[in-house]
């Protein structure tokens, strides 16, 4: 097998290791939305917490900025997550 052949198998190896992570962690991230909707609701607060997404998408441009990954991409798959844990916590609120 030619050097560059071997490169290219290492690096894929590593994508699927790191695109394991990254499913790990959001899962977690995920799975922490029903205590948080159970939280909210013993202190009364809505599920909207504008102020607390604000600080969450300035953090992760920041973040974005220090690992030099374009910012826009980083705030969608965040907004994407925040929308998914929202609209977990509404399911766990109604039901």
């Amino acid at each position: 097998m030619n050097d560059a052949k071997t490169k290219l198998d290492a690096i894929r190896k590593r994508i699927d290791e790191i695109d394991e992570e990254l499913i790990k962690l959001m899962a977690e991230r995920t799975n922490f939305a029903k205590d948080i909707a159970m939280l909210k609701k013993s202190l009364n607060m809505p599920i909207n917490d504008s102020e607390r997404e604000k600080e969450v998408y300035e953090k992760t441009r920041r973040l974005c900025n220090k690992y030099n990954l374009n910012e826009s991409i980083g705030v969608k798959i965040i907004k994407i997550l925040v929308k998914h844990n929202k609209d977990i916590q509404s399911k766990y609120l109604k039901g």
